[in-house]
């Protein structure tokens, strides 16, 4: 019975164990790995994402989607930050003419990094964006984006698969 139960013990610290670094939290140095330009290019849309390592060790980074044919498009200003309590992500989106904000001036969307691994990070959706998710995943020169969010309720899956760029 001792050796059963010794046995038993051992298993269970071990899964224990297992279980706390699975839920091990997110630091900002664990995201390094996304600075660079990204960009991804059809015959009628370009879309970009640059990421650099700013003082405090702290990722900003700006998106654009702009169109080669029509006017439009979109273009956003992001951090990814330590807030104090965890690592999280805070971006708003203005038109192509950066004329109007889609976010309100003093309520960025937020969301917190939920699951790190080497080279992938996923950020849950805070307070407006609770149930939206944004995983970047990067295997060598390609950065692959997937984004699950609501619009008006209704949910809306996104992919974009980006390129290491030449910073211009």
């Amino acid at each position: 019975m001792v050796k059963a139960t010794a046995a038993a013990g051992s298993i269970l610290a071990g899964l224990l164990a297992a279980a706390r670094v699975q839920a091990a939290v997110c630091e900002l140095p664990d995201l390094k790995w996304l600075a660079g330009v990204w960009r991804d290019a059809t015959a009628s849309t370009v879309v970009e994402e640059r990421w650099t390592i700013a003082p405090g060790g702290r990722l900003v980074g700006s998106s654009w989607v702009l169109h080669n044919d029509r006017t439009g498009g979109v273009i956003e200003a992001i951090t990814i930050q330590n807030d104090g309590t965890a690592v999280s992500m805070h971006l708003r989106h203005f038109t192509s003419t950066l004329d109007h904000a889609r976010e309100d001036r003093d309520a960025p969307m937020i969301y917190v990094a939920a699951r790190c691994e080497a080279d992938s990070v996923t950020f849950d959706g805070q307070g407006t964006q609770a149930g939206e998710h944004m995983t970047y995943r990067r295997s060598g020169g390609t950065l692959n984006f997937a984004g699950d969010f609501l619009h008006d309720g209704r949910p809306v899956h996104a992919e974009q698969t980006f390129r290491r760029a030449a910073a211009d």
